[in-house]
C-alpha cells in the first residue's frame, strides 16, 4: 500500500473511474450484461480484497494466480455457486484486468491467466414442451393479472421466432418492418449477434393490438415477470418438475417444430436459433424428432398401406387425435399438393 494517503486516494479514484468505463462498454450490449459484470466483479473483490469497487487501488487490481485460485476454491468448497457461475465471475474479472492493463493500471504480466483453470460445467438440460403445451400456456396467460395480452403474444412470438426472452424484451417496433407479403423482424441477440426472422402479416397485426405509445414491443414486461408467469403456467397445466421446463424451453419447442416442418433440415433450424455450431442445435431438438427404431424395423412392423384400408371415419379420428404440429404438417402437405 502507498504510504501517502493522498496518492492512494488518487489511485483509488482513478481505478474506480476506469472500472465504470469498463462497465459502460458492457452496457452497450445490454443493461443486463452490465449489471451481471458489475455484480460478478463486486463479489470477487469483496472476497479477495474485502473492498467495495470504489475503494480499490492499483495494488488491489494487480492480482495473482493465488487470488483466482483462492476465489475458485472458496466458492467451490462452500457450494454457494454452480461451477458455471464461478467460471462466469472469474471470466468477468479477467476481462476487467485486461481492460485495466491497456489503461496502464495493471502492471503485472497476465500470462498466468492460462493457468486459471475453468471448472467443469454441466450443460443445461432444459426440457422441451410440445407445441400444444405452449399454445395452451399462451391462452392461460390471458388470465394473468398484469399485461395478459402482452404475455400471451410474447409466448407466441418466442415460439414463432425462436428468439431468447432477453432479445424479445429489447425488441423495438422499429425492428419490425412490413415488406412485400411478409414481415421482417431483426435485432441483436446473445453475444451481440444479429438475428433476422420473418413472421406472417396476420401475426404482426395481432402484435399491433398491444402497440400504444411505447418504443418496445413488450413494454412493461421484465425477466422476473416472465419467470414468475412460467411457474404459474406450469402449475396450471400440471407440468412434471422433473422435465425442467422454463421459458427458454419455448425456444426449443419452436426449433423442434421448424425441424419437423422443414423435413429435418438441421441447417434451417441452426439459422433460426442463431447457433454457430450445428451440434448445439441438435441438443435443442426434441428426442421424439427421431424414431426409436430404424427405417427397416419400422417398415417391417407397420403395414405401409394401412391408411388406405381403414374406414374413412377411423382415419378422421386418427387425424383428430394428432398434435397441432402433426395436423399442421399434414395440412401443409395437402395444401402443397393442391397447388
Amino acid at each position: 500500500m502507498s504510504a501517502n494517503p493522498k496518492v492512494e486516494e488518487l489511485h483509488s479514484y482513478e481505478v474506480f473511474e476506469q472500472i465504470k468505463r469498463f462497465l459502460i462498454k458492457k452496457e452497450q450490449k445490454s443493461m443486463g450484461t452490465r449489471k451481471s459484470y458489475e455484480t460478478d466483479i463486486k463479489i470477487f473483490f469483496k472476497l479477495i480484497k474485502n473492498k467495495e469497487l470504489q475503494f480499490l487501488t492499483k495494488e488491489d487490481v494487480n492480482l495473482t494466480l493465488d487470488d483466482f485460485e483462492d476465489f475458485i476454491n472458496y466458492y467451490q468448497q462452500n457450494k454457494i455457486y454452480s461451477n458455471k457461475t464461478i467460471n462466469r465471475k472469474v471470466s468477468a474479472v479477467k476481462g476487467l484486468l485486461k481492460y485495466l492493463k491497456v489503461k496502464k493500471l495493471v502492471e503485472d504480466d497476465l500470462s498466468y491467466f492460462s493457468e486459471v483453470t475453468s471448472l467443469p460445467e454441466k450443460r443445461n438440460s432444459y426440457g422441451i414442451p410440445t407445441v400444444d403445451e405452449v399454445l395452451k400456456w399462451a391462452e392461460l396467460a390471458l388470465l394473468e393479472t398484469h399485461k395478459p395480452k402482452e404475455k400471451r403474444l410474447l409466448i407466441l412470438f418466442s415460439l414463432d421466432t425462436c428468439i431468447r426472452k432477453s432479445a424479445a424484451l429489447r425488441l423495438k417496433w422499429s425492428d419490425i418492418v412490413l415488406q412485400d407479403g411478409y414481415v421482417k423482424v431483426s435485432g441483436i441477440d446473445k453475444r451481440n449477434k444479429e438475428f433476422r426472422h420473418e413472421i406472417s402479416e396476420s401475426f404482426y397485426n395481432e402484435l399491433l393490438t398491444i402497440k400504444h405509445d411505447s418504443e418496445h414491443v413488450f413494454e412493461g414486461i421484465t425477466v422476473d415477470m416472465i419467470d414468475g408467469m412460467m411457474e404459474r403456467l406450469k402449475l396450471k397445466t400440471n407440468i412434471d418438475p422433473n422435465r425442467n421446463i422454463v421459458f427458454h424451453s419455448i425456444r426449443k419447442a419452436g426449433g423442434t417444430f421448424r425441424y419437423k416442418a422443414s423435413g429435418g433440415d438441421i441447417i434451417a433450424v441452426q439459422r433460426a436459433l442463431g447457433h454457430s455450431d450445428p451440434k448445439i442445435t441438435e441438443i435443442y431438438l426434441d428426442e421424439t424428432t427421431s424414431n426409436a427404431m430404424g427405417a427397416v424395423s419400422s417398415i417391417n412392423n407397420i403395414d405401409k398401406e394401412l391408411f388406405k384400408k381403414v374406414p374413412h371415419e377411423i382415419l378422421l379420428k386418427v387425424i383428430d387425435e394428432l398434435s397441432q404440429t402433426e395436423k399442421y404438417l399434414l395440412n401443409k402437405k395437402i395444401n402443397d399438393l393442391i397447388k
